[in-house]
């Protein structure tokens, strides 16, 4: 990706000044600093410096000569540009060392400059100025590739599935945009079928750039095939493994890797946690208009990547050795481990699931426990139901009632002022079509293959309502059932750090604020005991343990 001089900008490119910022060109002095950190190579033209889903990539600077890239797609490979002297290639997957979401060979004989992974990520380090303008470029080409309209990943599917739904979503959160094709809703699908010689019965289908077929795979099989996963870790050593990439992971991440510690972020799902599926937040500091919880997610992200951290999705720890003295093994799925000096744990919470039959049976068939625009395109115009009183629940009603014919938030208490922000509870009160039932619950799902309606007891009155969406955002349960006995957590699960771990700390000197009964374990974010349940909290212990971490390390040198 580069410069674009052949006018076809397509959806990668953005008016105006917006596009120069997108496709920069460097001058001359700029280029002459590239060179410091790569080396000179001369292209034929038809060469190909990469191909789509390829990894470990570098990036490369056109001296001279161009470029063209083309991106597959189930409509054939599609043209992205041609590029000329002073444009670069790369994305912020690049830095990582992640599969290339484009094809790029040379149209005319080029002189370029290779700068290989490791040599970039000096670069956007050390030269602080052509950093900014590279990252910037990185980052809103990434925010392109994500609202493509044309994909090289095809998805083929049903809305009355849950694996669809459960695939369809962790493809979402991690910016990676699918052609999806509905047996029922399009007509296309039956001959997609034939094509690849796949059946209704094996949805969901998952069709790569490289024409490789999935069959009901599971997310990390998917993440392998399209270069989303990280090399195998198996065995490997870090100073310091952060379990969970939410808002505390990312940020510990961040500035751990930006002093220099060799560090490893793994997340079951995507990073940004449950801040990551929030529509718009709206009370972090520092963006008065809001901004998602994805693009918030994908900017930590794309630090972690600067730094040098490994970001690992989809990865979840299993277990945790504490009895090595030198060190901490984390076991992960997939039979790998890591070896780590220390560890903060950042796993976060889970929204609680109310005790309701077949409600697993419906998860992904009209139960939801996110409001994003894919669960948007399922309940257009209609009515349904939001559950529960905290922030998520009133950010989410806000955000459907704008797409919903009408939206019922339903809580168990008297209101919403000992839990709720008094903006949401002032945007609710404000909205037509937002419908408060306080002292209500529901107590029945009905349906079939899908959900078709709810049975609630509305302060003390049994109704049903013909409703087929239900959004669900109860109190949080941590998720630390991978920790064992290793630290000591209060009587809700909730990690215990600080003075709290009282009696049940062994070492000679007084525990970190942050540090739990286990010396060298740290916590920090939602998982933790008596912690504020706020993105800014989250992020601002993420960056305070590294300074505890860091203490913990120098003694131990």
């Amino acid at each position: 990706m580069g410069k674009n001089s052949s006018g076809h900008a397509n959806d990668l490119a953005s008016g105006g000044s917006r596009y120069h910022q997108v496709y920069p060109t460097l001058d001359d002095r700029q280029m002459a600093i590239v060179e410091r950190y790569g080396e000179r190579r001369k292209l034929k033209a038809g060469d190909v410096l990469y191909s789509e889903g390829e990894r470990h990539i570098p990036m490369f600077a056109i001296v001279s000569g161009s470029i063209q890239s083309t991106r597959s797609s189930f409509q054939g490979p599609q043209p992205l540009g041609q590029h000329g002297a002073g444009s670069f290639t790369g994305e912020v997957g690049t830095l990582a060392g992640r599969a290339a979401a484009a094809t790029a060979y040379a149209l005319t004989d080029c002189d370029v400059i290779v700068i290989d992974e490791e040599s970039l990520r000096s670069l956007v380090i050390a030269e602080a100025e052509l950093s900014e303008t590279i990252m910037r470029a990185f980052i809103l080409r990434r925010v392109a590739f994500i609202q493509a309209q044309h994909a090289g990943l095809m998805v083929i599917g049903s809305r009355a599935s849950s694996h669809t739904h459960r695939l369809r979503h962790f493809l979402s959160r991690n910016g990676q945009p699918a052609a999806y094709f509905d047996i029922v809703d399009h007509a296309e699908t039956a001959e997609i079928l034939t094509r690849y010689e796949v059946a209704e019965a094996d949805i969901p289908i998952v069709v790569t750039p490289q024409g490789t077929v999935l069959k009901q795979p599971t997310n990390r099989a998917v993440a392998d095939a399209i270069g989303l996963s990280p090399d195998r870790l198996n065995g490997q050593g870090f100073d310091l493994v952060v379990v969970g990439a939410g808002p505390a992971g990312l940020a510990a991440a961040v500035y751990a890797a930006s002093e220099g510690l060799s560090v490893a972020v793994l997340d079951a799902k995507a990073p940004g946690g449950q801040a990551g599926t929030s529509s718009k937040i709206e009370n972090y500091f520092g963006f008065p208009t809001g901004i998602t919880g994805q693009a918030l997610a994908g900017r930590g992200l794309s630090q972690c990547r600067k730094f040098g951290a490994e970001v690992g999705v989809p990865i979840e720890a299993l277990a945790i050795d504490c009895e090595d003295g030198g060190s901490f093994h984390i076991g992960l799925n997939h039979d790998e481990s890591v070896h780590a000096r220390a560890v903060v744990i950042a796993s976060g919470a889970r929204y609680r699931k109310p005790t309701l039959p077949r409600l697993e049976h419906f998860e992904g068939r009209g139960v939801y426990y996110s409001a994003t625009f894919m669960e948007v395109a399922f309940c257009n115009d209609e009515e349904l139901i939001v559950v529960g009183g905290g922030n998520s629940a009133g950010q989410a009603a806000v955000f459907l009632a704008r797409y919903a014919r009408h939206v019922h938030v339903v809580i168990r208490g008297e209101g919403l002022s000992a839990s709720m922000s008094d903006y949401l509870i002032r945007r609710i009160n404000a909205s037509a079509n937002i419908t408060l039932h306080t002292r209500t619950q529901l107590v029945e799902l009905c349906g079939e293959s899908r959900l078709e309606g709810i049975k609630w007891d509305r302060q003390g009155r049994m109704e049903h309502k013909a409703i087929s969406h239900v959004f669900l955002f109860l109190g949080a349960e941590p998720s630390t059932a991978w920790l064992g006995d290793c630290v000591a957590l209060d009587k809700h699960g909730f990690v215990l750090t600080g003075a709290d771990t009282a009696g049940q700390w062994n070492s000679d000197r007084p525990p970190h604020f942050l540090e739990t009964s286990r010396p060298g374990i740290f916590a920090a974010g939602d998982v933790r005991s008596s912690s504020v349940k706020r993105v800014a909290a989250a992020v601002g212990e993420g960056a305070a343990a590294i300074q505890a971490v860091h203490q913990y390390l120098a003694r131990r040198v």
